[in-house]
């Protein structure tokens, strides 16, 4: 059973620490290859008890999920808080250094930090602080080239990822959730350990060259988009924080910046080979500059992959 762990997801370590007897948990298997012994940039302390946070501090509903509460310079979300075995409150201050997970009804087997979107929402915040944002997408490295599939529950993005595993020298990052952070001018995707059907995850990055976004159809096919369609198209399967006025200021920006830098396409596809070798011929060329590897082998996982909104 686990105490503690270092998580490092995109470059951003989280040190998860247990309090008041909180240590009959393990690591879920997607997180395992993400386990790290560098610094902690956020302090994430699991703990009994069930802060009172008033009705009216509610700024921000997702339920049955989530609901999002502030109450001074504390930013607190209510996590399935219907489900008395299930729920947890992610509580924060507003530099989010350190965070507090506190479990109501701590004793059940949900009482662990990897359960639903807890990790997820914390790093949307963080991220927010100008750091990148979460991307609904599959990330593929194909020979040093990264290519990044974006779009909405049920577009493809797990097909495609099978497709390309069946590749040679093709890495999966995830089949549902890629984290981008720009770099001295460049940006990169990094993978995660939320994953989709598919249950691909990976800790690894790679310099981001080629965006698809991905529509429905029979056949295959690219087509240009012009700026702000890429822009809008993005925001359809990203994760900015509505709820922060700030947050929601620097993703606009960032999106506008990611599309000017990197080639966007619309793409509909054959869910069979055939796309691969089509997406290779309009996609990027292969390179061996810019690449980055944290870990060889590319995993699947199995857990359960909580949706955030």
């Amino acid at each position: 059973m686990a105490k503690s762990v270092n998580i490092e997801i995109a470059g951003i370590c989280v040190a998860i620490e247990s309090q008041d007897g909180l240590d009959d948990w393990e690591i879920y298997p997607a997180y395992r290859p993400f386990v790290c012994n560098r610094q902690a940039d956020i302090h994430l302390r699991m703990r009994r008890g069930n802060p009172a946070i008033s009705s009216e501090a509610q700024v921000f509903d997702s339920s049955p999920i989530w609901t999002l509460h502030r109450q001074g310079d504390k930013t607190a979300f209510k996590i399935f808080d219907r489900l008395s075995d299930q729920k947890r409150i992610l509580s924060f201050d507003s530099d989010i250094r350190t965070a507090n997970l506190f479990f109501p009804n701590a004793g059940g087997k949900f009482a662990d930090p990897f359960y639903g979107p807890t990790l997820e929402l914390l790093l949307i915040h963080y991220l927010a602080r100008q750091r990148g944002m979460i991307m609904h997408a599959s990330g593929i490295d194909d020979h040093g080239r990264g290519m990044l599939f974006v779009g909405e529950s049920g577009a493809g993005k797990s097909t495609l990822s099978n497709l390309w595993h069946q590749q040679n020298g093709a890495a999966i990052f995830s089949d549902d959730r890629i984290i981008l952070r720009e770099k001295e001018g460049e940006y990169w995707m990094h993978g995660t350990p939320w994953h989709g059907e598919a249950s691909f995850v990976s800790p690894r990055s790679v310099k981001l060259e080629h965006i698809f976004f991905l529509q429905h159809d029979h056949s295959n096919a690219v087509r240009s988009l012009n700026r702000a369609d890429a822009v809008v198209e993005f925001l359809k399967a990203s994760f900015p924080p509505f709820w922060d006025s700030d947050g929601v200021v620097f993703a606009m920006a960032f999106l506008s910046d990611v599309t000017e830098a990197v080639p966007c396409q619309a793409l509909s596809f054959k869910p069979d080979t055939s796309v691969i070798d089509f997406i290779k011929a309009h996609g990027p060329r292969p390179t061996v500059h810019g690449r980055h590897s944290e870990s060889s082998p590319i995993p699947k996982a199995s857990a359960n992959p909580n949706p955030v909104f």
